[in-house]
């Protein structure tokens, strides 16, 4: 979705809806100054020019496996002891970057994407700024629900499910069944760092959808300030 910079032509509102649409434009106003707070994190200056690193370390253990996938190429793989870090990970940053995501993110909050669908959903709102959040949103599920490059004992899972378990299961502490399910995850040295460097990489490719929004809420407050 772009906004293509020339902003929009409100259609005509009368008197009687005027106060509504002030109060929403607040609303599109105070969900802005979080995603500036997100750009403005640690975590989101750390991860500007490189995204977030995983180092592996194998113990004396480590032995090559040859396998013959069905496709007839050579494949191989690693057993052994082995423990991956994300040597970028910091606590703090993930926790402060985390306790907004989640403002934007919960469709119980005044502040959420999903109260901003219900304001592009208005009948004041320009046809195209409405297209344009439809679709970027559109995106943002499709790649929330899309696979996760870290592929789980149990199987694959999506970066929704990951960010899910992370946030609820160790960030918030507020759900124990997902706090099981992270307590298994970082159980496996193996595994450790590679969620730590996915769920960063996710915050920071959902980052870049809150920048649209915000610069679409930008260019519908323009034209009715």
């Amino acid at each position: 979705a772009d906004t293509g910079g020339r902003g929009f032509a409100p259609p005509l509102i009368g008197p009687t809806v005027r106060r509504i649409v002030q109060e929403q434009l607040v609303t599109l106003r105070r969900f802005n100054e979080k995603v500036a707070k997100l750009d403005r994190s640690g975590l989101a200056q750390r991860f500007i020019e490189e995204p977030p690193r995983v180092v592996v370390t194998f113990g004396k253990g480590l032995r090559v496996t040859h396998a013959e996938p069905e496709s007839g190429a050579l494949g191989f793989g690693l057993e052994g002891d082995a423990h991956a870090h994300c040597p970028d990970f910091n606590e703090t940053e993930v926790d402060a970057f985390t306790l907004s995501y989640r403002m934007l993110t919960q469709n119980n909050d005044r502040l959420s994407i999903g109260r901003l669908a219900s304001i592009y959903e208005s009948d004041w709102m320009p046809a195209e700024a409405r297209a344009n959040f439809e679709h970027a949103r559109e995106h943002l599920n499709a790649y929330l629900d899309s696979r996760a490059t870290l592929e789980l004992p149990e199987g694959p899972i999506t970066i929704r499910e990951l960010i899910d378990v992370v946030i609820y299961g160790s960030l918030a502490h507020s759900n124990q069944g997902k706090a099981s399910v992270f307590e298994s995850w970082m159980a496996t040295p193996a595994c450790h760092g590679f969620v730590w460097a996915e769920f960063q990489a996710a915050m920071m490719k959902t980052l870049s959808f809150f920048r649209f929004f915000k610069e679409l809420n930008e260019a519908v407050i323009q034209h009715h300030d």
